[in-house]
């Protein structure tokens, strides 16, 4: 049994290392040191790609075979291996990552292995200097050679002799002068099919040598210099055509594209040959097993989609372009994907740049051999590889120079190409979708420069020369501008001087042209061009300047600076004058080179210069020169822009067109019209003047001015001008303010209106602008609702017709202190005076106001019908009182209003409180009684309206049978809030009065009164009633003791009878009285003058004042019965 299991084992592990012993490509490439210590020595290294699906290569030393005389074999050193398997995402993708830690078809190391620097002394053959390494064996899955499994692989490179011409010996190899080209690109060529597809090895060489693509062969184990095995292809294979799907190869860029709908594992081999000055001096090769699978679609979507990377160039449209040596290369490139996971998680890009021009950490300008390097970076700084979902962008940049032209001696090479990769790829499992983007830059050698742009030659006083000059659109930034003079027209011209852009401008000092005109032109050259032609030559203007007509005249004469005028010239020569330690003064222009100027000194010398200026902005400047002149003309009379007050007073401007001003008159009007000198300005440059005693804030001021030359030549008066003189009136009453000015005369550049510039400085500290315009004519303008407490400044301005003079007024300030107004007017209350049956008004008023007095207004009940019935004086105090007398306070309530009337007659409206826009009123109640025949009385008034704390209790009040003696406790309280109260007052215990009843109401205000106010009530009137009177008279009594005890006495039994007006008689059968009373309570009891009286009949009468103030009577007969 164990014999079975080891016989198994070993031919498991057989099978293995038979499976997992082929490789799939690789390449030889060799540095040639530049610097230190091992300088001009050799550094080999050699890439191995293997399927992880086999057994590791060996980690120790393997040799390099070569065909060198001396050095037959170089050993190299294990330096690294790495997984180079298509990195992507198994988990949203759905499908499984090939890598080297679950090998499976498709997973690729790279091992590395370099030599130490060696010498290679000798010159190689022509057919070169062979490096090789081989091994066993290939993959059996391979299907575009015969037999894969039966052959091997070789690795190899080939250097070549090199020629420097026009020598006739090649050069020898120690010490090294050439690199072999290096691929900037690692083989990840595990792709997807059904989609076409590009990409680059992306080679370059250090040393800039012209590199060439092309289709190498494979070639087996077992290699011999100028005899390789090839392997040959199976149709419908060729060496041209290893892979399906068309495939082309760009021999300049490297650039492979097919398209290809087979799956399979493809042998592929790529030779880059590298020319320097023509002659060929390398050659290596890479050879890669190219896997195309079948991959499996995106879930629900089809089959997954490259990545597009957008052309950087010609608008989006190239992936190439031609740059001069010099040029800033920068651009935006940007892959996108749009393919979505089943989950909806976006697929994530990742973006990788290679290139041998770029920075080896792509930032580090000088890390790359041929600096300045390409850099590269995401815009905010992350260099590549870098991701992002569905969108990944970068941004390059290169800075071009002449180092990156293969001008290497004898050449005669003038450009060079680089390509750079730019490839994107997704995260699609097994095989993520790439595309490869070549950008291929090419460098040219900057064109020669179009002659230099010179514009003007300027002379200064001492004679030296400023040189200006344009830098040229076309001219790059490394421009060298050289100088050259000469004082003849036809030279010798003299170098002078290099400047280097972008300085424009050069000095010749010492040029000497204050004495005769110097000639000067310009070349130019940039980095990496020639020369270019001469620019045009520019003469210094030579100004000769003569006294003429007696020396009132100066005649002045100059040259062109060039002849005709250069075309970016202006037409017109200025003229400058200057007169002893005077400043400059532009005189006139002229199109001539001549010009005659009338004598402006008094017997002084005359200096001049001439400018003629260029449309870049320089000016050519003439040499100085001058004459002694004699002034005999007066001064043009000088014209006053304007007359404007600052500060409160007059400040004149003017201009005059005469250089030669010794002093200007100012001239003032006064009030009876004639002009008074009040001072005298020096100097022609003098143009303003302040009158210091001015009074422009009260009146207004008329100017005039004249001008004295230095021989005190007088020219006439300026056109008068007058200040704006601005007055108000602040009208109370109104609230407003208004203003009149007068009229600005002689304006130049015609008056064409006014301007109101009002300042409001509010009394809290704020402020508001605001501004009126007036046409011409309108010298008024009234400023309407002011408000009390603000300080208002206003100032009036006169504009011309183009609004570039203005003349100021003075400016009025003025405090709006208007009457202060009521914050408040509030009816504290108004009541019934009971013992005057009239109305007491008394109302809670704002004391600090300014008021005249208060109207009262009065309307009966709701009749909302107010009318003014008086007023009441205000006396400083908080409050007014008023007692109104025409009222009938038994039949009605009134509404009284009470308004505030100011010292202007305005009735103001003020509300209850500050923050209330109400208007103060007061409502009294009105008590009404009523008797009804079940012998109850019934009360009604009405509730009390305008407390601010509201009706809080109504107390009712009574008197029985007299009218003032009302009990100090109420009958009955109601609560306030209705408007109309009734009480049934029972009182039929009160029939043995008289029947007089009397009521009235007090209301109570509630504690919520916004003042604070206390115990505040309000009375009704009072209002009495009598119940109808009642009289029960018996028919018959016994007036001894045989009968009830109660019926004794004949006497009437009363209710609500009053002692007024009662009488109660007996009569006898003869009509004798026999007994009278007027108490009601007293009866008769059957006696006369003391004796009892006999049975019988009797009669009585009684009478009384009845409930409406009648007289009642009543006559019957009474039996008396013992």
């Amino acid at each position: 049994m164990k014999k079975v299991v080891f016989l198994l084992l070993l031919f498991t592990l057989s099978f293995t290392q038979i499976k997992a012993s082929h490789l799939m490509g690789g390449e030889i490439t060799w540095e040639c040191v530049k610097s230190g210590s091992t300088q001009g020595m050799y550094i080999f290294t050699m890439k191995v790609y293997r399927d992880c699906n086999g057994v590791n290569l060996s980690n120790l030393p393997i040799n390099l075979t070569t065909n060198h005389p001396i050095i037959t074999s170089i050993q190299l050193d294990w330096i690294s291996n790495t997984d180079i398997s298509p990195a992507c995402d198994p988990t949203n993708s759905g499908n499984p990552q090939m890598d080297c830690l679950n090998p499976q078809q498709g997973s690729v190391e790279e091992w590395i292995y370099q030599s130490q620097p060696v010498n290679l002394p000798g010159i190689p053959p022509a057919t070169g200097w062979h490096f090789w390494w081989g091994s066993c064996c290939r993959n059996a899955a391979i299907v575009n050679i015969i037999n894969p499994d039966s052959y091997g692989f070789t690795l190899r490179a080939i250097m070549y002799p090199y020629t420097i011409p026009p020598n006739a010996t090649p050069e020898n190899t120690s010490p090294c002068f050439d690199s072999s080209p290096q691929f900037n690109e690692q083989p990840k060529t595990i792709i997807c099919t059904g989609y076409p597809f590009s990409y680059s090895h992306n080679a370059s060489d250090p040393e800039l040598d012209e590199i060439v693509y092309s289709w190498g062969d494979p070639i087996d184990q077992g290699y011999a210099p100028g005899a390789p095995s090839i392997i040959p292809f199976l149709a419908p294979y060729t060496i041209n055509s290893q892979i399906p799907g068309n495939p082309t190869l760009d021999p300049t860029t490297g650039e492979i594209s097919y398209n290809s709908v087979t799956s399979g594992n493809f042998v592929t081999c790529i030779k880059v040959s590298a020319y320097k000055c023509g002659q060929l001096v390398a050659e290596v090769f890479r050879e890669i097993q190219v896997i195309l699978i079948a991959c499996p679609n995106m879930a629900g979507a089809g089959q997954n989609n490259k990545p597009v990377v957008n052309p950087p160039f010609n608008g989006g449209t190239q992936y190439n372009t031609t740059v001069y040596a010099g040029d800033l290369v920068t651009f935006n490139i940007t892959g996108t994907d749009n393919d979505i996971y089943a989950n909806g998680t976006p697929q994530d890009l990742t973006l990788e740049v290679s290139g041998g021009q770029f920075a080896s950490d792509y930032i580090t300008t000088t890390s790359c051999l041929n600096p300045p390097c390409a850099t590269f970076n995401n815009g905010a700084g992350i260099v590549p590889p870098f991701s992002a979902p569905t969108t990944v962008s970068g941004v390059f940049e290169w800075q071009t120079n002449c180092s990156h032209i293969a001008s290497n001696v004898g050449c005669n090479t003038f450009s060079n190409l680089y390509t750079f990769l730019i490839k994107v790829y997704d995260d699609f499992c097994p095989a993520p979708a790439i595309t490869i983007a070549t950008i291929s830059i090419e460098v040219l050698a900057a064109p020669t420069d179009q002659p230099p742009d010179i514009r003007c030659v300027s002379v200064d006083a001492s004679g030296d020369v400023t040189l200006s000059w344009e830098h040229l659109a076309t001219a790059t930034t490394s421009t060298i501008y050289h100088i050259y003079s000469s004082a003849n027209q036809n030279g010798p011209f003299t170098f002078l001087a290099d400047v280097n852009y972008p300085i424009q401008t050069y000095m010749h000092s010492g040029a000497g042209a204050d004495a005769a005109s110097v000639y000067y032109y310009i070349t130019s050259e940039s980095d990496c061009a020639g020369i270019s032609d001469p620019s045009d030559t520019l003469q210094t203007i030579k100004l000769d300047v003569t006294a003429i007509a007696s020396s009132t005249i100066g005649d002045l004469v100059w040259n062109k600076p060039h002849n005709p005028l250069l075309i970016t010239s202006l037409p017109d020569y200025t003229v400058y004058t200057a007169t002893g330690s005077s400043g400059w003064t532009n005189t006139s222009s002229t199109l001539n080179t001549n010009f005659q100027f009338p004598a402006q000194t008094c017997g002084a010398y005359q200096e001049f210069y001439v400018t003629l200026e260029d449309s870049s902005g320089c000016f050519s400047i003439s040499s100085i020169d001058g004459a002694n002149l004699q002034d005999t003309i007066s001064p043009n009379n000088p014209v006053i822009e304007v007359v404007t007050v600052t500060a409160g007073q007059s400040v004149i401007s003017w201009t005059s067109t005469s250089l030669d001003v010794h002093v200007f008159a100012i001239y003032v009007q006064d009030e009876f019209g004639a002009w008074i000198t009040i001072d005298s300005v020096f100097g022609s440059l003098s143009n303003t003047y302040t009158y210091n005693t001015s009074n422009a804030t009260g009146m207004i001021e008329t100017f005039r001015i004249r001008a004295l030359d230095s021989c005190y030549n007088a020219s006439g008066t300026s056109l008068i001008h007058n200040s704006i003189y601005l007055s108000s009136i602040l009208d109370v009453c109104e609230y407003s303010i208004y203003f009149d000015w007068n009229d600005y005369n002689n304006m130049v550049g015609n008056l064409s209106h006014y301007k109101v510039l009002i300042t409001e400085n509010t009394a809290d500290g704020g402020y508001n602008t605001t501004e009126e315009r007036f046409t011409i004519g309108s010298n008024n303008y009234t400023l309407p609702n002011i408000a009390s407490g603000s300080v208002y400044d206003v100032v009036v301005v006169a504009y011309n017709s183009d609004s570039t003079i203005a003349s100021y007024s003075n400016i009025v300030s003025i405090n709006a202190d208007l009457p202060t107004k009521p914050q408040f007017n509030y009816i504290k209350k108004v009541t019934i005076n009971q013992s005057l049956n009239a109305i007491d008004l008394s109302c809670h008023i704002d004391s600090i106001a300014v008021i005249d007095y208060y109207s009262i207004y009065r309307s009966e009940r709701d009749k909302n019908s107010f009318g003014w019935i008086a007023d009441v004086p205000f006396n400083g105090t908080s409050s007014i009182n008023y007692t109104d007398y025409n009222v009938d306070v038994s039949s009605h309530y009134y509404n009284y209003h009470v308004f505030p009337v100011d010292t202007c007659g305005e009735i103001l409206s003020a509300g209850s409180v500050s923050t209330l826009s109400d208007t103060s009123y007061g409502q009294t109640i009105l008590l009404e009684t009523v008797v009804n025949r079940d012998l109850t009385n019934s009360i009604i008034f009405n509730a009390y309206d305008g407390w601010l704390g509201k009706v809080e209790f109504y107390y009712l009040y009574r008197s029985v049978n007299l009218e003032n003696n009302f009990l100090p406790t109420e009958l009955e309280k109601f609560i306030g809030g209705d408007s109309v109260y009734t009480f049934i007052d029972d009182v039929v215990e009160y029939g043995d009065g008289n029947g007089r009843f009397c009521y009235y109401v007090k209301a109570e205000e509630g504690s919520t009164n916004s003042y604070g106010f206390k115990n505040v009530t309000s009375n009704s009137n009072i209002s009495c009633i009598s119940q109808t009177p009642v009289l029960l008279v018996p028919n018959a009594f016994t007036p001894d003791d045989q009968g009830p005890q109660e019926n004794n006495i004949f006497l009437p039994i009363p209710f609500f009878v009053s002692e007024e007006g009662y009488s109660f008689a007996i009569y006898n059968k003869f009509g004798h009285e026999i007994f009278r009373t007027n108490d009601p309570r007293k009866g008769w009891d059957g006696t006369y003058l003391g004796n009892p009286v006999q049975n019988g009949s009797y009669v009585y009468h009684v009478q009384y004042i009845n409930g409406i103030g009648v007289l009642t009577e009543k006559t019957d007969i009474v039996s008396l019965i013992r």
